[in-house]
């Protein structure tokens, strides 16, 4: 008689064969689930680090041996995984259920099925319904948020009780480094270098919310994803499995976006999102990529954050309210702010006040302290007043929806008349976004570059030169007004060239420099800044000394709208062991975006009196 286990081991080695014959193995589903990649050699590797992801002790590098050892697995019955803090013991079917679900689909048969308690919690928790990709936009106060971030949300179905969907209640699964040191010269090398891990998690989306929309004051924008119930089954199972998993965090390539729509890919096959990215992934990009898949995304919502919502509230108020609430953010006297108004303008002015205190002090409201008690006064001047406030509605920004933007990535050739000298220009660009670009899709008061390289050929000498590399460079426009009192600043490391103090002629220098400065909004599209910018400056061109440092004052005035911006910059500087100690600079942009791809750009400056014109054609992608 033959026993149940001699059954078991026919059935296992009849589906191993025919996983061998069928080549389950090379399926692009199956590399897909284990994170299998290319490597130089022909290879596969995945980029799990995490030894409990792998069945088979040799699975990170052989996908037909960790298919072998997961079919084996089920098919038994018998191992049991440790969890990542060694407090449960579950069978691979609980661990790997996305495996299960698409070997089941595969073969055609059905793996015994264990209880699995803490799978079908974490499913019990979640209700599962539908799947949104959601956007948060650029935060320069964070270098690892300063190119936005972006995860995915978890729909809960209409309550049973009233029919209404409470999308605070959903959940936000995403993917981050594990913070690993509190240095950011540290945090931001290992970053880069792929050298941090990088962990999933899961809260519930009103911590998002809080996190995004309230703490850092950043716009949501939520794209519905038109996944079927199989599709967000497998969704969810594959999630499951990731949540225990460590990989190494890559800030420009294997990123938070990169992760999420792997998840993505494994749900429906036909996807081809991570395939297709660029070499270096900016969130952006990503919401670009889903955007531009047929039929993946419905319905576009936008979250406004606590400081547009402010800002609306503000602009709906009458002309004496708005007089009151700007002496409000001076004394913050609830006796002044309703002096003088009617029932109806004192509740509105009291609305603006608790949404004001909500976006200038996110953290005390939270911890309970400080301005947590003066809101909770401003909240019961507002119950005795009675009468509903009518719903609030944030027009939607699309100028600034990102699905719109640009590429982040740039190519540019031109001429260039610098000092009675001509030249080609080549340069390319791999992120982000500068103050003359079309504003369309990213912050219009900001400008991030990262990975910028100029080169210029002299058709007279034949000399091809660098003319730039710049490593980073950010420009943050705070505007002040009344309620705002954040300054601008600018940082950027780079390899320049040009006419400088110090050099008797051309010459190439590394710059480390800065500033900080007051912006004001003249009207919606023109800003001016003042500044106050610093220098340091080291090349063995220099005359004398090989450093230098000098700071001095400068302006700045642009006007960006539609396809066409202007800026015009003036900057003065003093240097300390310069050969001259005064520099000058006066430079004017302008910039004219023919389409989503391609903008014309003409510059000029004067440098000491030494003029350069220069006109470029720019190709986005």
């Amino acid at each position: 008689m033959i026993g149940s286990e001699q059954v078991a081991a026919a059935v296992s080695s009849e589906l191993l064969d025919r996983a061998k014959q069928e080549h389950w193995a090379d399926d692009r589903l199956w590399l897909r689930l284990v994170q299998y990649q290319h490597n130089f050699f022909g290879g596969y590797k995945s980029s799990g680090e995490s030894a409990k992801f792998f069945l088979s002790p040799e699975g990170r590098t052989h996908p037909d041996l960790e298919l072998q050892a997961t079919l084996s697995a089920l098919q038994e019955n018998k191992m049991k995984i440790h969890s990542r803090d060694g407090n449960f013991e579950d069978p691979v079917a609980c661990v790997f259920p996305a495996r299960k679900l698409w070997l089941e689909k595969k073969a055609g048969v059905k793996f015994p099925s264990p209880k699995c308690e803490r799978f079908e919690r974490f499913k019990e928790i979640l209700q599962p319904q539908s799947l949104t990709y959601v956007f948060s936009s650029y935060y320069l106060n964070n270098p690892a948020s300063a190119f936005g971030h972006t995860f995915l949300r978890i729909n809960k179905a209409p309550s049973a009780k009233d029919g209404e969907r409470y999308e605070l209640a959903d959940y936000g699964v995403g993917y981050a480094a594990v913070k690993v040191s509190d240095n950011p010269f540290v945090y931001s090398f290992l970053g880069v270098s792929g050298m941090m891990p990088g962990t999933f998690d899961i809260n519930p989306y009103y911590y998002k919310v809080r996190e995004y929309n309230d703490f850092e004051s950043r716009d949501l924008w939520e794209y519905d994803l038109t996944f079927n119930s199989e599709e967000v089954e497998m969704v969810i199972a594959y999630i499951w499995e990731l949540l225990d998993v460590n990989f190494n965090y890559h800030y420009f390539t294997e990123n938070c976006s990169y992760r999420i729509l792997s998840i993505l890919e494994v749900a429906r096959p036909s996807l081809e999102l991570t395939e297709h990215l660029k070499s270096q992934v900016m969130p952006a990009d990503t919401v670009q990529t889903i955007f531009q898949q047929p039929g993946l995304v419905g319905r576009i919502h936008y979250r406004p954050s606590v400081r547009a919502t402010f800002e609306q509230r503000y602009r709906g108020l009458t002309d004496l309210a708005k007089k009151r609430m700007r002496g409000f953010a001076r004394d913050e006297s609830i006796l002044n702010l309703t002096h003088g108004l009617n029932a109806p303008e004192k509740r509105e002015s009291l609305d603006a006040a608790i949404d004001y205190l909500d976006y200038r002090y996110p953290k005390e409201i939270l911890k309970k302290e400080g301005k947590y008690f003066f809101k909770k006064e401003i909240l019961i001047s507002r119950a005795e007043l009675g009468g509903a406030s009518e719903p609030l509605k944030v027009p939607e920004p699309w100028s600034e929806a990102p699905h719109d933007a640009q590429g982040s990535r740039r190519w540019g050739l031109g001429y260039r008349e610098w000092n009675k000298d001509k030249y080609y220009l080549l340069d390319v660009k791999e992120a982000l976004h500068d103050l003359l670009d079309a504003k369309s899709g990213y912050p219009p008061t900001a400008e991030i570059t990262m990975g910028y390289l100029g080169l210029s050929l002299n058709p007279e000498s034949n000399e091809l030169a660098l003319d730039r590399a710049i490593l980073y460079e950010v420009v943050s426009l705070s505007s002040q007004d009344d309620f705002n009192h954040g300054v601008s600043w600018r940082l950027k490391f780079s390899v320049e060239r040009g006419y400088e103090n110090n050099c008797s002629g051309l010459c190439r220098w590394t710059e480390l420099s800065g500033g900080s400065g007051v912006s004001k909004a003249l009207w919606s599209d023109l800003d001016l800044s003042f500044w106050i910018r610093v220098t340091t400056q080291t090349s063995s061109d220099f005359q004398g000394n090989t450093w230098r440092i000098g700071a001095g004052p400068g302006l700045s005035l642009r006007w960006n709208r539609d396809a066409f911006a202007l800026m015009a910059e003036t900057y003065y500087r003093y240097d300390y062991k310069g050969m001259n100690s005064e520099f000058r600079q006066s430079s004017l942009g302008i910039n004219w975006s023919m389409n989503q791809s391609l903008s014309l750009r003409m510059t000029g400056a004067d440098d000491q009196s030494i003029r350069r014109l220069e006109g470029r054609l720019l190709y986005y992608y």
